[in-house]
């Protein structure tokens, strides 16, 4: 499988990103013969953007071990991140150490000697952006990192954080990672979650040409059925948290008429899943925009390189969002 087409650029990364990125959150060393094939299947696709965490568990630790075995160092681009504190935001205490720390162990682990895009997990709106900012661009003087990147940043604290840059020669972040997906949850599934606004949230995106590289793109498997209508209305005793969650952020009339728009247009287009129309719909927003997915199997690796082969037209972009 090979011809992904390319995604929009990123400043600072000498690479051509892929239209979608590969998450790895939940990947367990356990697996890692499976992670390898699911690495390998993405890569053969085209794909080059790979989406890792420290808090991610042995996450990096897979990714550093197939890149050795596979050799694909010099085309992947590897976005890792850092910060993030059981307060679920940036440690409010030693933060230019934590940088240093945390990316000298994500070097190690990942066998590499940079990191092409290097992201804060959350922030703390009580630092100061001035303070956040001028550790990341050691790393970057230091040609460890070559570009910084922000996930779960309010829009005010991006303006905020371009400001300073300006003023003090610095630079500021090249991606923003923060959630946006055809279903729209009622609040944030975790502490600290930031969703991206369809109007002005979009509209930076569209007036800085900064990246949007969401996760949760397709709405943590709204779209695939597994939380129906009739558990939005009685959840079954045996749902785990996760699922309640789940109910209680997604389900909602508008959420369920989108469910069913995206599988009315799949069937109809030769058939498309769910899953792949909201994945597809995510690529055909007016805005620069890297969807991060999140196979765990490959049948799940072969949906969403599928989904890149649905071509939408605007009516269908409007009418799925229920904007017709």
């Amino acid at each position: 499988m090979t011809g992904m087409t390319p995604g929009p650029s990123i400043d600072g990364v000498g690479k051509t990103p892929s239209r979608i990125a590969l998450g790895m959150s939940g990947c367990g060393s356990d697996r890692q013969d499976e992670w390898h094939r699911l690495l390998d299947m993405f890569a053969e696709a085209g794909g080059t953007l790979i989406d890792t965490a420290r808090g991610y568990g042995t996450s990096e630790d897979t990714l550093g071990s197939w890149l050795a075995a596979s050799g694909r160092r010099d085309d992947i681009i590897i976005q890792t991140k850092c910060g993030l504190s059981p307060e679920c935001i940036l440690p409010d205490e030693n933060f230019p150490e934590m940088v240093r720390e945390e990316l000298a162990t994500s070097l190690r682990v990942l066998g590499t000697d940079y990191i092409d895009v290097y992201m804060l997990h959350r922030d703390n709106q009580q630092k100061p952006v001035g303070e956040i900012l001028e550790p990341l661009n050691e790393a970057l003087d230091d040609g460890a990192v070559h570009a910084i990147a922000a996930s779960n940043w309010e829009y005010r604290r991006l303006d905020e954080a371009n400001e300073h840059a300006d003023k003090h020669g610095l630079r500021s972040f090249a991606v923003v990672s923060n959630n946006i997906s055809l279903a729209r949850p009622a609040g944030a599934f975790y502490q600290g979650l930031v969703s991206t606004d369809r109007k002005e949230g979009e509209a930076w995106h569209r007036a800085t040409g900064v990246p949007l590289i969401p996760w949760s793109s397709q709405a943590r498997g709204f779209f695939v059925g597994r939380y129906t209508r009739e558990m939005w209305g009685d959840p079954p005793p045996e749902l785990d948290g996760f699922g309640r969650q789940m109910l209680r952020l997604y389900g909602s009339d508008e959420n369920y008429a989108r469910l069913d728009r995206a599988e009315k247009l799949g069937r109809g287009r030769g058939g498309y899943t769910a899953v792949e129309v909201a994945l597809a719909w995510l690529l055909h927003r007016d805005l620069p925009i890297i969807p991060i997915v999140g196979p765990k199997a490959p049948d799940e690796m072969a949906s969403c390189i599928k989904a890149l082969s649905l071509a939408l037209t605007d009516e269908d972009v409007l009418s799925l969002d229920l904007r017709d």
